[in-house]
């Protein structure tokens, strides 16, 4: 008797888990990592700030600013970055901010063309072939590296 309550706390355990799981992130896209510059254009002031895209998808995107993000959520933005050689400029809103520096986008009337580029870029960079790290080290910094280490 011992172990089928065991298997049902179990399970019951695991729903639960997988219930808080989606209540935490409630997106119908999936997002897809990423690790590019960004600016954030702030429409009615006219002013941009410059940032990291964190994640991508068809509904918006997560960018880490490099100054404290100034205005409140809601507040209309337009969001410029380049990935695997395309470059964006998607107008959206600011949907949450998880904290000074961290905020996500909710993209807002997007042409059906870059519903698809998205869509065609996010299938692009989830092939396992094709995935990129979301950090890459470029060839001088490799070699400053390997100089290093063999020093030690």
């Amino acid at each position: 008797m011992d172990k089928p309550e065991e298997g049902r706390e179990h399970t019951h355990e695991q729903s639960r888990a997988d219930h808080q799981a989606r209540g935490r992130d409630r997106r119908k896209c999936p997002r897809q990592q990423v690790d590019t510059s960004a600016t954030i254009l702030l429409v009615n002031v006219g002013s941009k700030l410059n940032g990291r895209i964190l994640d991508l998808s068809l509904s918006g995107c997560r960018i880490h600013t490099d100054d404290r993000f100034p205005l409140g959520i809601y507040t209309r933005v337009e969001t410029e970055f380049c990935l695997e050689g395309l470059t964006f400029r998607l107008g959206g809103v600011i949907q949450a901010i998880h904290d000074q520096k961290m905020v996500g986008i909710r993209f807002l009337d997007l042409s059906e063309r870059k519903r698809q580029q998205i869509r065609d870029l996010i299938a692009e960079m989830s092939e396992p072939h094709l995935a990129q790290p979301a950090e890459t080290v470029s060839e001088p910094e490799c070699a400053e590296e390997a100089g290093a280490r063999a020093a030690i």
